[in-house]
């Protein structure tokens, strides 16, 4: 972008609106020169302190007209009160030739110095000026202007019905900059604003409102085919071609977000946060665009003050836990449970683990969340224990958790203040979290494994994790994703890949759990197919822990005609980690 271009748009200052009135500015300076030359004279000459006030003149003139109208008026001073002035009018005393002379050179050099710092001071007042609304980098107009240019036109009376909001991200700029360097980042960015002009209708105008983020006004007459849709839709398009940026071609990942002018509620500032949840929103449903939708930003809302009350509700103990019963295929036992932790608000009631946890897990909340669950449940495995009850404790755990070597430490002197083993505990992580980031991953994962605590890879077969990977993970169990037990029955292919995970996971010694499963039917078949364990509401739902005692005791849950095969189908070598616990007995 041409920098200086734009800030020549700017709106001028006084100083440069006198600039602007150069002739009358001139003639106004030569009149004071006049009259501070007449008081000079009429209170006696050069000899008294009047002649200081010719230097009003000629620093205005450098001021107004710089290094070039400060020697100007410099040098007509310095006449007016030179070889014609006398030093005393009342005794008609001469100036000597030197006398003047110097003088005139003084207010020279005074007016150009004058005129030079003028001229600098003035630069940086505009550059300020222009800085306040401008991105420094990109030189495009940033979210203050955004705000700026949007109140007029929010306050009109006009009916505006045309006029979108669009905000842009480049998704993968950090990326880039971390590859190549942050002046290909900004190149970037401005090429990106330069395409979107050329895509947008006439009047659109472009600003940088964050690092990653642009935002277009658009106006989208009501008639065009298509309407914001169509435009949106060509956006994308046109940001599929790579870029010229700095001398290297990249390309540019982007999504959108949309708000209409209405949506602002006559608030710049919330017209643009608006369009910032359309985009959000979209990406959370892999969306490239979205328009605002205020169920949206309901959720939003929701959301931001369920974590701001979170950790109060771990500390005021608002959580408990619910346990949902593991059966093994084999013999039909029941040979653990899975904690799940749910949330009884005072004022909104049983929170689903779904409207908090998400949101916990972007968050540093994740870690006390994560302590108050391990705390629970293993206090709650040990007195089942004390009781007789030989279960084993499943934990789900962020990554983030593993990665805390404290954690893992507090799970070790957990265990054995209650005097449990290891390995009555499992710690379950989804497959996805795994893959996305493997080798950081695998060494915390292998941390645990060094401890002895069980570790579970959680949603298989939803994280499109390779099969080197599935080799490497130092897991003793794989649980097959609920969707792909859904599924299994009315559709061939998705039994088929069923089946050959239970095999191949049986091949590398892993133990098979398959979730949600709901009838009969499937458990049947599972048990067919080889799989070890199953939970879901077919056999029970998560229930709290008076209810599971209660439950366990009646003993009155569903069984497989015939049992599954006892462990892995094959065995090479000795096993991953741990000797299982779900094989029967």
């Amino acid at each position: 972008m041409d920098t200086a271009s734009l800030k020549r748009q700017l709106s001028p200052g006084w100083l440069e609106a006198a600039g602007s009135r150069r002739g009358w500015m001139a003639v106004a300076i030569g009149v004071l020169l006049l009259c501070a030359a007449g008081l000079v004279y009429f209170t006696g000459g050069t000899r008294y302190a009047y002649l200081h006030a010719m230097y009003l003149p000629i620093i205005l003139a450098a001021v107004i007209f710089r290094v070039s109208g400060g020697v100007v008026a410099g040098i007509a001073a310095g006449l007016l009160v030179g070889p014609l002035m006398p030093i005393d009018v009342a005794g008609d005393l001469r100036q000597p030739v030197v006398n003047w002379a110097s003088r005139l050179g003084a207010f020279v050099v005074v007016g150009a110095f004058t005129g030079w710092i003028a001229g600098r001071l003035i630069e940086q007042v505009r550059h300020l000026r222009w800085a306040v609304t401008h991105d420094v980098d990109t030189g495009l107009p940033n979210r203050r202007a955004l705000s700026r240019d949007l109140r007029p036109i929010l306050a009109s009376d006009k009916d505006e019905g045309g006029v979108h909001l669009m905000v842009l991200r480049v998704e993968n700029l950090t990326e880039i900059i971390n590859t190549l360097g942050y002046d290909v980042g900004t190149a970037l960015s401005c090429a990106v604003a330069e395409r979107l002009l050329q895509i947008a209708p006439p009047g659109s105008r472009v600003y940088q409102i964050a690092p990653d983020r642009l935002a277009a006004m658009v106006p989208v007459a009501a008639e065009a085919p298509g309407g914001t849709d169509q435009l949106a839709e060509s956006v994308l398009e046109a940001m599929h071609a790579s870029f010229p940026a700095d001398g290297v071609n990249v390309h540019a990942s982007v999504s959108l977000g949309i708000a209409h002018l209405h949506d602002g509620g006559g608030d710049p500032d919330a017209l643009i946060r608006r369009a910032d949840i359309a985009l959000y929103a979209g990406q959370q449903l892999g969306r490239r665009y979205a328009f605002y939708d205020i169920q949206s930003d309901r959720t939003s809302r929701a959301n931001l003050a369920l974590m701001g009350e979170l950790l109060i509700a771990i500390q005021e103990d608002q959580l408990l836990l619910h346990y949902q019963p593991k059966l093994d295929l084999a013999t039909g036992r029941v040979v653990g449970v899975e904690a799940l932790v749910r949330w009884m608000h005072p004022v909104r009631g049983m929170v689903p683990p779904g409207d908090f946890i998400p949101q916990a897990e972007n968050t540093d909340l994740i870690s006390p969340l994560s302590r108050w669950v391990i705390n629970e449940a293993v206090g709650q495995l040990a007195r089942w224990r004390s009781r007789g009850l030989d279960l084993g404790m499943a934990v789900n755990l962020s990554v983030k958790n593993l990665h805390e070597d404290r954690l893992l430490e507090e799970i070790q002197a957990l265990l054995r203040r209650h005097d449990l083993e290891p390995d009555c505990l499992e710690l379950e992580v989804t497959e996805s979290a795994i893959m996305d980031d493997p080798e950081s991953a695998l060494e915390a994962l292998r941390r645990c494994r060094d401890l002895g605590i069980g570790l579970s890879i959680d949603d298989f077969g939803t994280g499109y994790s390779s099969l080197a990977y599935l080799s490497e993970i130092p897991a003793d169990t794989v649980k097959i994703d609920r969707s792909f037990v859904r599924k299994m029955l009315d559709d061939r292919d998705t039994g088929r890949i069923v089946e050959s995970t239970i095999a191949l996971c049986h091949y590398l010694n892993m133990v098979v759990v398959a979730e949600g499963v709901t009838n009969q039917h499937q458990m049947e078949t599972l048990a067919a197919f080889g799989c070890n364990v199953v939970q879901g509401f077919h056999i029970a739902r998560p229930m709290d822990a008076g209810a599971f005692e209660a439950w366990f005791t009646r003993g009155e849950w569903p069984r497989p005609k015939e049992s599954a095969a006892a462990g892995p189908v094959w065995t090479f070598g000795e096993p991953r980690g741990r000797t299982t616990r779900w094989t029967g007995s």
